[in-house]
C-alpha cells in the first residue's frame, strides 16, 4: 500500500479495538490502528481496563467492535492484523445484521465517550 495514502473509514463507522499488550497480533494491529483516523477509533487494552474477554464475547485477538451511528453494533469479533483485511471487513458491514451490544462492551463504550 502507498504510504502516502491515509486510509479512511466510512463517516458513520466507529471502531473499538479490543486487545491485550501481551498479544503479538494485537501489537501488529496497532500499526493498522495508528494509520486510521483517531476520531473513528478507540484502542482499549482489556487488561489495563480490568475487562473480561468472555464477558465482552472476545474469542480471539485482535478483536474489534464496529459500530454504526447510535451505537448499533454491526460486528464484534476477530480481524486480521493487516490494513487490507480490516478495511475489507468494514466494507462488508452493510451485509451484516445489527446485533445487541454485550453488557461488558456497553461499559467500554460509555467510558470512552
Amino acid at each position: 500500500m502507498d504510504s502516502s495514502h491515509t486510509p479512511s473509514l466510512p463517516p458513520d463507522v466507529s471502531v473499538v479495538v479490543l486487545c491485550a499488550e501481551w498479544c503479538t497480533q494485537c501489537r501488529a494491529f496497532r500499526e493498522v490502528a495508528d494509520s486510521l483516523p483517531t476520531e473513528s477509533l478507540r484502542w482499549v487494552d482489556i487488561e489495563d481496563e480490568g475487562l473480561d474477554a468472555d464477558e465482552l464475547e472476545i474469542t480471539a485477538f485482535p478483536s474489534v467492535a464496529i459500530l454504526r451511528p447510535a451505537g448499533v453494533l454491526r460486528y464484534l469479533g476477530p480481524v486480521r492484523a493487516d490494513l487490507e483485511g480490516f478495511l475489507a471487513a468494514v466494507g462488508q458491514l452493510h451485509r451484516l445484521p445489527e446485533r445487541a451490544v454485550p453488557d461488558g462492551l456497553q461499559v467500554v463504550l460509555s467510558a470512552s465517550r
